[in-house]
């Protein structure tokens, strides 16, 4: 895996930007279909990512990987930036900040107390479902300024979801055989719930944006297979 291509690619995006220009109004509907459920996107793009900065030290030194901690202070501040983006549109379209998010807490704790592989686990189980919402919230709004930035952010999803998983089949295929069966079961029966909980608290929006229960289900399972089941799964390209 070429850590160093990717630290490049993180770093030539950390100079990319978004500019809110606020020049279209959400409907009043909109606003009551969506505000909720972006809100709770919202905090959950934002974290200080200290728990996942401290495991990523740590798996660092342990194989002398270098970039890693580079990289993943980079990633952080991208998703801070998703956060900060989306708190801009919310403000100026009057959709309050949410603080507390029982799903938000969920995440956070299962991250806790775990090592950098269950850290990274946890993560793009998160990211992958959030592909598939990104692209029923831009599909379920008449905003183009709602749209420009769900095309960002699921631009900058799609790298990170590329990353994540190329970088648990590097480790995992180090892993002995039942370890790493034991892991693969463990991931795909929390991507299992995860998908689920995840419709039924933004069903509005996915419902609205063409993601009825049957074929969010089935996006979502078709984002995952492509990263932990496919033949060149291991393989993805930072150029990908």
């Amino acid at each position: 895996m070429n850590l160093e291509r990717w630290y490049e690619y993180f770093e030539w995006n950390s100079k990319s930007s978004l500019p809110i220009t606020c020049d279209d109004l959400l409907t009043r509907g909109e606003r009551e279909r969506i505000g909720k459920s972006i809100a709770a996107f919202q905090l959950g793009e934002y974290s200080e990512g200290k728990g996942l900065l401290k495991t990523a030290e740590v798996f660092a030194n342990k194989t002398r990987q270098s970039y890693l901690v580079r990289i993943t202070r980079l990633f952080i501040a991208e998703e801070q930036n998703h956060a900060l983006i989306l708190g801009r549109f919310m403000t100026a379209h009057q959709i309050p900040l949410s603080k507390k998010n029982w799903t938000d807490d969920v995440f956070r704790a299962l991250r806790r107390p775990v090592g950098f592989e269950l850290s990274v686990t946890v993560l793009i189980t998160a990211e992958i479902i959030s592909l598939v919402y990104y692209r029923a919230l831009k599909a379920s709004t008449g905003s183009t300024e709602l749209s420009r930035i769900c095309s960002k952010i699921l631009a900058d999803e799609s790298m990170h979801v590329a990353y994540e998983s190329q970088l648990l089949n590097h480790i995992r295929k180090d892993h002995h055989a039942l370890h790493r069966t034991a892991i693969r079961l463990l991931h795909t029966i929390l991507f299992a719930g995860t998908t689920l909980v995840v419709y039924y608290a933004h069903r509005p929006v996915l419902k609205t944006g063409g993601f009825p229960l049957p074929e969010f289900v089935k996006a979502c399972w078709a984002e995952y297979a492509k990263r932990f089941f496919s033949r060149n799964a291991a393989e993805v390209s930072v150029l990908a």
